[in-house]
This record gives structure tokens, C-alpha cells and sequence, in this order.
């Protein structure tokens, strides 16, 4: 979609758009286009009902003659000062109600004392965010779901600082999107190696990326991921990336980890069979990291960012691991593996190890579709938290209220150690019983933690959606890329 700014509202011609506010429903222009067209868009108003609140819309073909053919209001009750979560959730719903008019082309009129630059700008990612596609695998264009809308003119006189904070958020864009394209792609496309190549493009950015192959994964001893890869025939590979956007600095400010299972059956503990197509996404956790990565690369973020995926495929074969069967970890630790499909905690156990010998960073985040038993906790409209740093997680979750993709903190205090105790080795990869199984989870990574401040993200719930959402058409939502990028903008300008 192609996106230009102007700032003299006088050259916006057909198809105009305004958005309403209830305790401001007419800026200048539109009151100027009302009295050359006799009172005709007010009284259109009064006749409809139209009544400034959020959602609503009307649609009004203006008399010929007119300066205009077409305008489209928008009104909204919401806080213009929200953060900008509301005000790219109308960008989006614009979009929707475009869509369902087949308009291509929008001439959007904004009021400088409505909205400033930064929220046009947010204005402007709404409305993309809500034309994304996945479309790659029909063969039919009558069965793709169609984005109609092609172009979008905005015009302000706050051009300048929107076309500013546009390039954040078109970068921002861009990394979400990426998280979706990826989460989207089927495993027999997407496998370690071909995930791991898409993780090496991101050199043309400027990140520096280096791969790992099994050979050099077997010599680093990372025996807890081999053992999840070895019943697939699709090799593994761990990728690790950095941004060093701070010369002066020479400390990494923060390390992100994602999980990587491009297709997960839960091996020889194999998930029942309803559902399981939508394992393809278990790799969300490494998706959201290439996709900001590519957003910290594109808008060359001030910082100095590294991160490490783990790429493996978990089947069920004669070489698989078994459930019994005892792993050493690159730490060292020994695991006793009681579940298969317990597995992304083994990847991530392995990886964490590495990013914290290799880049030693101050605080370290890891994103994983590990557990169904968050969506049990907490649903789909959070992520679960965990940290060993209070003040780490009161960071995150007031930034995750900021933009909107919130996070809940949950327990991951000693009193749960016991729930992975072992008989015959250091630790086991499940809780003893039904409870608290997320928490097991986050348990048995923090002991591949090393004294730095941690967070495990658990983003199962919040990585797809069945449904279409406000910013989100159903699919992959690329969850966790705007978080983290904020994160990393509040702290490291």
C-alpha cells in the first residue's frame, strides 16, 4: 500500500475521510464543505443518526457540483492521549470499512488540534496493520481475502513530524508483518534450515548473523536441543544476531531468545490429532525476534541488541527421544525427560546458556509458545510473565499497557522448585501434577540463568488468532515486536 503526506488540504480531491470527534464533530474544511453544499452533510447527519460514537460510520455521495464526490465520517469517543493504542485501532477500523466499500484510494483530513504528529503516524499503522494477507498459497484469486484499499493520502499540517514518527512505525510495521508472514508459512516450506536462511537475510540490514549447523551445535554440547532434533529428519540450527547501534557502548543492553519448533507433534508423546495443524506456529518465539530485529535494524535503534534462536523440528520416528530418557544440558545440568512434548523448554534451556556466554547481556527476554496452560490461566488477550527482577517486570508491563500488547505476571518464585525434581538426574522438563504448569515451565528455565535480570514470555495465547481482531485479521498477529521495540526505544534512546 502506498502512503503519501501533504500538507495543503485544499488539494485533497475525491473520497475524503474526517474523523469526529464527540465534543469536536466538525473541523474547519468540513464545515466549509457543508455551507457550499447547503447544509446538506448536517442535515444527512441528523437524518441518520450518526452520533460521533466509536465505530460508526457514514458514507454520504455529495450533490453534483460539489468539491467533492464522496466523504466518509468516522467518529470516535475515544482518549486522543491514550498511548495511541485507540487511535491505531481506528486507523484499523478505517480500514475495515473501506475494505467492505472496495476503496482504493482515501484522502484522509486531519485536524492539527485533534490529533498531533506522533498519533497520525499511529493513525497511518493501524490502518496497515489491518491490510495484511497471507495469501501465498492459492491458487485462485477468487479465494484470497482481498485488501482493497491501495492508497492512502494523508493530509496535516503536522506533516513534517508525521512523516518523522512514520519511519518508526513503518519499521515497526515491517517487523510485524514479517512475525506473521512467518508464523503463517506451513512447516514443509518453513523448516529449521529454511527458517534459519530467513534469519540470515536480515544481513543486508546490517545485523551481524552467524548460523550454527549440527556439527557445531554437537561441539558446543547443547545435548538438551540435540535431543529434541534428533527423531526429524530436518536438521537443526541455532542462529544468533546483533545490532550495534550504540559504537560507544560496549556492553549488549538487551539479548532476546525465541523458541524455533518449526512443527511440533510432540514427538514420542505425540498430541492427539485435532488441532495439531496449527503447530506449525510453536516457532512463534523465534518469529517475533527476526521480526524485531528487522524493526530495530530498520529504524537503526541507538542500541546495542543481540538475540538467539533455536531452530528444531520435534517427530515422532526410531531415532526420537524417549520419554525416560536422560539429556545433558550445555550448562552442564542433567535432565530427566518425562514428557516429548515438553520440548521448547529443552530448546530454550540450551540457547539461553549460549546467549549468556556469548553476549553476556544485562537483561535477557526469551519468547516461547510453551505451555497450553497459559491460555488456561489467562486466556488469549495476554501474555504470561515471568522474571526474577520486580523491577524488570514492572517495566515491561507498563510498556505492554503503553501499546497495547499486555502481559500478566505470574509466580515463578522457589516454592515451585520441587515440582521438577528428579530421582535420577538434576531436574525433570514437567511439573508433577496438573498445576501450575506454565509456572513449572518458567521453573525450569530460570535454572539456565546465570546472575542477569530474565524474562520468560510465554505468548502460546497470543500468537494467532481464529478471529479477526482490532488490529489483528485472523492468522498470525506478530504479538511482542511492538512491545519489545518500545521497550528497547524507552531504554536506550
Amino acid at each position: 500500500m502506498k502512503i503519501n503526506f501533504y500538507s495543503d488540504q485544499k488539494k485533497a480531491g475525491e473520497n475524503l475521510l474526517y474523523i469526529c470527534y464527540k465534543n469536536k464533530p466538525f473541523h474547519k474544511q468540513l464545515e466549509e464543505l457543508n455551507k457550499k453544499n447547503k447544509d446538506y452533510i448536517k442535515k444527512a447527519i441528523k437524518i441518520s443518526g450518526f452520533d460521533y460514537k466509536n465505530n460508526n460510520c457514514l458514507d454520504l455521495i455529495l450533490p453534483k457540483g460539489s468539491t467533492a464526490d464522496r466523504i466518509i465520517l468516522i467518529g470516535t469517543n475515544s482518549n486522543k492521549n491514550d498511548g495511541g493504542k485507540e487511535i491505531s485501532k481506528l486507523g484499523s477500523f478505517i480500514t475495515s470499512k473501506l475494505n467492505q466499500k472496495k476503496i482504493k484510494n482515501i484522502n484522509i483530513i486531519c485536524n492539527s488540534s485533534d490529533l498531533n504528529g506522533e498519533q497520525e503516524a499511529m493513525l497511518l499503522y493501524g490502518i496497515c496493520l489491518n491490510t495484511y494477507r497471507f495469501n501465498n498459497y492459492f491458487s485462485k484469486k477468487s479465494k484470497m481475502r482481498v485488501n482493497y484499499l491501495e492508497k492512502v493520502n494523508i493530509f496535516s499540517k503536522n506533516i513534517a513530524k508525521t512523516k518523522l514518527f512514520w519511519k518508526h512505525y513503518v519499521a515497526i510495521k515491517e517487523g510485524v508483518f514479517l512475525t506473521r508472514d512467518l508464523v503463517s508459512e506451513p512447516a514443509n516450506f518453513l523448516t529449521p534450515k529454511m527458517l534459519a536462511k530467513e534469519a540470515k537475510n536480515l544481513s543486508s540490514l546490517g545485523l551481524k548473523v552467524e548460523e550454527l549447523d549440527e556439527k557445531k551445535i554437537k561441539k558446543l554440547k547443547m545435548g538438551a536441543l540435540l535431543g529434541v532434533a534428533q527423531g526429524s529428519a530436518n536438521k537443526p540450527y541455532v542462529v544468533s544476531l546483533e545490532w550495534k547501534g550504540n559504537k560507544i557502548k560496549k556492553n549488549t543492553d538487551f539479548t532476546f531468545v525465541g523458541k524455533g519448533v518449526t512443527f511440533d507433534t510432540g514427538g514420542i508423546s505425540i498430541k492427539p490429532s485435532g488441532g495439531m495443524e496449527e503447530m506449525k506456529y510453536d516457532m512463534g518465539g523465534s518469529a517475533v525476534v527476526l521480526g524485531l530485529m528487522k524493526t530495530l535494524a530498520l529504524r537503526k535503534t541507538k542500541a546495542n541488541v543481540s538475540a538467539v534462536i533455536g531452530l528444531v523440528e520435534n517427530m515422532p520416528s526410531s531415532t526420537a527421544q524417549r520419554p525416560g530418557d536422560v539429556v545433558t544440558s550445555m550448562s552442564g545440568q542433567t535432565i530427566e525427560v518425562i514428557n516429548t512434548d515438553a520440548e521448547g523448554r529443552l530448546v530454550l534451556a540450551d540457547i539461553l546458556w549460549y546467549a549468556q556466554k556469548k553476549f553476556k547481556p544485562s537483561k535477557i527476554i526469551d519468547l516461547a509458545t510453551l505451555t497450553g496452560a497459559i491460555i488456561v490461566s489467562i486466556g488469549q488477550e495476554k501474555a504470561g510473565m515471568f522474571s526474577n527482577d520486580s523491577s524488570f517486570s514492572d517495566m515491561v508491563n507498563k510498556v505492554g499497557l503503553q501499546v497495547g500488547e499486555e502481559v500478566w505476571n505470574m509466580p515463578v518464585d522457589d516454592s515451585y522448585e520441587k515440582d521438577i525434581s528428579s530421582d535420577i538426574a538434576d531436574m525433570k522438563n514437567v511439573g508433577s501434577g496438573r498445576g501450575a504448569g506454565s509456572t513449572a515451565g518458567a521453573i525450569f528455565l530460570k535454572r539456565f540463568i546465570k546472575d542477569t535480570s530474565w524474562m520468560h514470555l510465554d505468548i502460546a495465547g497470543v500468537t494467532w488468532t481464529k478471529t479477526d481482531k482490532p488490529l489483528t485479521p485472523k492468522g498470525g498477529t506478530g504479538f511482542g515486536v511492538r512491545l519489545l521495540d518500545e521497550l528497547v526505544y524507552q531504554n536506550c534512546k
